[in-house]
């Protein structure tokens, strides 16, 4: 039975959309119907990670406000966010699986908002920290569930440009979070940053009740059949539970994917909660400064901003396009046809890396760390969106759950980072501690080419689910 997984998880996700009534098939909706579900949840995956670094920039403010004096605890709201949006697919997936993408996006959005609220409103240090990771677990809805959905709805060869623009949101999202953070902190203080978030979240969750609607087959199904989804019992619930677990430690194709996606997270929190160092006003740990002020430090986001817009424009014009030319030329459909453009992504992060250290060692003009800061953003996007991209595609049914298992370790990853970023720098310096991570990048460069060729055997070695 293992060595079917290959062929089963998609075909019985075929088969599950085949017994649906046409017009009830997420896959037969309108272009218009698609995209407006595409933009819902994509604005959920945007509006969680920038909520994980609007704090970053008006740390200092928090700092002050709530007597914290030190680095690690200074640290920890970001980094509890960031765990608890890892933490959260671990039971979002199986549930949205159990009773519907819907209700999973509703429900925790509008928990997101009320945890939001109540940063806004906390007067101690610890408790901004509980609060911080309650709001990560219930706004990681957004980011888990979202390539799960946007596979309900679209074909292998048309889900490209679609996710390509989901996951824009997770890698996007932070930098927007840099750069308007530093100006709400400046003009109104760092708890004006949770409000905003509290208004957003409180506005998406409305407009998911009126407008979002369910994708995911077996749950229309069983509905249409009045019956309850299959797992939706104690035995099913503790299976579908555990799933994600199972999944990144006995399919070895999620583990390896997982663990890359959380060295590319984990890079891309670390820069972001470290630009700070570079451009704040006030140098600190010795290291050297741009020294930018009135809020415009958050300006330096823009660096990222930037390369993710060159880098979805680029996904959406070609990573369907390749991938056709290679089903057309090789005559199937396989995941691995997302791994040539993976390849260009992983070769771009540690040129980036590089130019990003030691111009900034070398305190150049601030354009060109800038400059190194959009060509790692740039890459990281892209490989973010084909990793998303090829576990829908090769665990079809339980993408959700290969998703979440992604999204757990990517999150451990950007936690990690963000503690323990700033010590890096002030250890090491910004050219040797960006070098380091590129070279890190450096060794896990075969890992597309690897998979191009022994891809279809690891999965084949996935274990039942």
């Amino acid at each position: 039975m293992a060595g079917d997984v290959e062929k089963n998880v998609p075909t019985e996700s075929a088969a599950v959309l085949a017994k649906l009534p046409s017009e009830f098939s997420p896959r037969n909706w309108s272009k218009r119907r698609k995209w407006i579900n595409v933009g819902l949840i994509a604005f959920q995956a945007t509006l969680s990670p920038v909520s994980s670094t609007l704090l970053a920039v008006g740390q200092f403010q928090v700092d002050a406000d709530l007597d914290v004096t030190s680095s690690y605890i200074s640290a920890m709201p970001v980094a509890m966010y960031v765990l608890g949006l890892g933490l959260g697919p671990l039971y979002l997936a199986p549930l949205s699986e159990m009773y519907g993408r819907r209700l999973a996006y509703i429900v925790n959005c509008a928990a997101f908002t009320l945890f939001n609220v109540g940063c806004a409103l906390v007067h101690t240090d610890s408790g901004l920290v509980v609060l911080r990771l309650f709001a990560g677990l219930a706004g990681s809805a957004g980011p888990a569930l979202g390539g799960g959905t946007i596979g309900d709805m679209f074909k292998p060869e048309e889900r490209g440009g679609a996710q390509a623009v989901y996951a824009f949101g997770p890698t996007f999202g932070p930098a927007i979070g840099g750069l308007i953070g530093g100006y709400i902190a400046d003009r109104a203080g760092w708890r004006w940053s949770m409000w905003a978030t509290a208004i957003a979240g409180g506005t998406t969750t409305l407009a998911s009740m009126l407008f979002l609607r369910e994708t995911y087959a077996p749950y229309i199904l069983a509905r249409l059949r009045g019956q309850r989804s299959a797992e939706a019992s104690a035995g099913g619930f503790v299976h579908a539970f555990t799933r994600p677990l199972r999944m990144l430690l006995f399919a070895p194709i999620a583990s390896v994917m997982s663990f890359y996606m959380a060295l590319v997270y984990g890079l891309m929190y670390l820069q972001l909660v470290t630009i700070p160092l570079l451009f704040d006003p006030t140098p600190v740990y010795g290291l050297f400064t741009y020294g930018w002020h009135d809020g415009n430090e958050g300006l330096a986001y823009l660096s990222a901003a930037v390369g993710c817009l060159l880098s979805l424009v680029t996904s959406i014009l070609t990573l369907n396009r390749s991938y056709r030319a290679l089903c057309r030329k090789y005559g199937e459909k396989k995941p691995e046809y997302r791994m040539p453009f993976m390849q260009l992504g992983m070769l771009i992060i540690p040129a980036g890396l590089f130019m990003y250290g030691w111009t900034a060692q070398a305190q150049t003009h601030f354009i060109l760390p800038l400059i190194g800061a959009a060509i790692f953003a740039f890459g990281a996007l892209i490989t973010y969106t084909c990793i998303q991209t090829y576990l829908v595609d090769a665990f079809g049914k339980y993408a959700a759950s290969a998703l979440a298992a992604s999204v757990l370790l990517r999150s451990i990853g950007g936690t990690l980072f963000s503690v323990f970023g700033a010590n890096l720098y002030q250890s090491l310096g910004y050219g040797w501690g960006s070098s380091l991570l590129a070279f890190i990048c450096v060794v896990a460069l075969p890992l597309p080419t690897v998979l191009w060729f022994y891809g279809a055997n690891l999965r084949a070695r996935t274990f039942i689910f």
